[in-house]
């Protein structure tokens, strides 16, 4: 289906509606199918004709008919589950407001600030730390901090699935690089983890050292050194903040060493063209 089709389809709330019972009626015990009947009355349409028009419109793309009812396809599913988390009605706002950390460029304290499904960090000097989107949903009921969190979570998660190739927007494969270039030739300096997918133009942008967050090796150093990483804020260790310990060693192929040392304990960090990472104690 062409995606204005798809978006056609949606258009009527009575057809959100029927989506949204079906997704209900999934999460009861035993419930693997609603008949026409009943999902009728779940819904609240009397007039019979003008409920199954609608119905029918939602057919094989976003509702299959099966075992004398009807279910969600897995379209259907992620349709309901976007609908539900606020990914299409951006709301609500939470800060400014100052949080447990400080600024690694200027030293003034931390603030941070939730608006239209996204979460920003920065001081008060206008220095941003960090950026990411969260849905709506899952800001629902917390305090700013706890958003925070949520949203770190977030970032780590999709900064792992990416460099393992997969779109964290979509699935779809993508291609990590480590960039010392921007698309127009331009130097980038430092370097910097880039990925796009073809598939929904969703892009990640971030420090090398997005790379070293999510690697098991560097954690584990770490946490040698009582200081979990799990335990900082994504933008809080020297090799996410500080552009200097960045250094570009070879070109062909790339390979971008990073400094990582803590309690005068050095770890040898290097990473390739692709995000890999490799670590030597020493």
């Amino acid at each position: 289906m062409d995606p204005s089709e798809a978006f056609a389809a949606l258009s009527d709330p009575l057809r959100v509606d029927i989506l949204r019972e079906l997704a209900t009626a999934h999460r009861e015990p035993g419930v693997e199918t609603v008949g026409f009947a009943d999902l009728r009355k779940r819904v609240g349409v009397r007039d019979s004709g003008r409920f199954r028009y609608h119905l029918n419109e939602l057919r094989d793309n976003f509702v299959r008919k099966a075992d004398g009812g009807y279910r969600l396809t897995v379209t259907g599913v992620e349709t309901v589950a976007a609908i539900l988390a606020g990914t299409y009605t951006h709301g609500g706002s939470l800060g400014p407001e100052p949080i447990d950390s400080e600024c690694s460029a200027c030293d003034a304290d931390a603030v941070a600030v939730y608006r239209d499904g996204r979460c920003a960090v920065t001081c008060e000097n206008d220095h941003l730390l960090f950026g990411w989107t969260l849905p709506p949903a899952a800001a629902a009921d917390a305090t700013l901090p706890e958003v925070v969190s949520l949203t770190e979570l977030y970032a780590r998660q999709a900064i792992e699935r990416a460099l393992a190739g997969v779109c964290p927007k979509c699935s779809a494969p993508v291609d990590p690089r480590i960039a010392v270039e921007g698309d127009d030739a331009e130097p980038i300096d430092p370097p910097g983890l880039r990925v796009r997918c073809e598939t929904c133009g969703g892009r990640l942008v971030g420090p090398v050292g997005f790379c070293l967050l999510v690697d098991p090796a560097v954690a584990a150093f770490y946490r040698r050194h009582d200081r979990p990483l799990d335990a900082c804020h994504v933008w809080e260790p020297a090799f996410v903040a500080d552009d200097g310990t960045v250094d570009v060693v070879e070109r062909d192929p790339l390979r971008v060493a990073v400094e990582v040392t803590l309690d005068g304990d050095r770890l040898a960090v290097t990473v390739d063209e692709s995000g890999r990472v490799s670590v030597r104690e020493g």
